[in-house]
């Protein structure tokens, strides 16, 4: 498993992707490219049975270890735990997760919430269940996970690990939207900087 910090390496193929060849001369193009094909929605989850493996869900509850996790297996039954694979702490405290809780609570009072990004940018759901168990303390062998030890820390937080897990990079709410809002106002001469690494973020692939 290959992970590369340098913006350049992690999100120049699917950029390219998502930007399309001809964008008209102008970054307004690509602007609304991306603004298109890296929609974010979000959608209330009140039945556990609506969720599906590789879902990336998120909850504001303070007696959980976690905001935001991925779904490694669904609930078969209404009464079934929910499997779920997240990140904590920082730096040398920094681990991936594997739980099994019970959010049939949290769910009935709509508390729960799936993150989803168009299907073009996603990884399939097998693929973000591989990518989150790959990292997991409790799915990996001993001397495997001293090894990984040297990656948990590069996660900002839970949500990164998520977002990593389902498209490969990680976009903030609020980092999306000034990127956009920068794209909207630059010249395609000067968006070409950004393939020199001005972008200032933290991403894997």
């Amino acid at each position: 498993m290959a992970f590369a910090i340098p913006v350049v390496a992690a999100i120049g193929a699917k950029v390219a992707a998502l930007a399309g060849a001809g964008i008209g001369g102008t970054a307004v193009g690509l602007a609304m490219s991306l603004k298109e094909k890296l929609k974010h929605t979000t959608t209330t989850i009140t039945q556990l049975l609506n969720l599906s493996e590789g879902d990336h869900i998120s909850l504001n509850d303070s007696r959980l270890p976690f905001r935001h996790a991925i779904v490694v297996q669904p609930v078969q039954d209404p009464n079934d735990p929910l499997r779920l694979v997240y990140h904590s702490g920082s730096r040398s405290g920094a681990r991936v997760e594997f739980i099994e809780l019970d959010l049939h609570e949290q769910a009935s009072k709509g508390e729960l919430v799936r993150h989803q990004y168009e299907a073009l940018v996603c990884y399939p759901a097998e693929a973000v269940v591989a990518r989150a168990m790959s990292l997991c303390s409790q799915h990996n062998s001993a001397d495997r996970r001293e090894i990984l030890r040297v990656y948990w820390p590069f996660f900002r937080n839970d949500e990164h690990f998520a977002n990593w897990c389902q498209i490969g990079f990680s976009f903030t709410d609020g980092l999306k939207s000034t990127l956009i809002a920068d794209y909207t106002r630059t010249l395609v001469s000067d968006v070409a900087r950004l393939r020199e690494g001005n972008l200032r973020f933290l991403a894997f692939c």
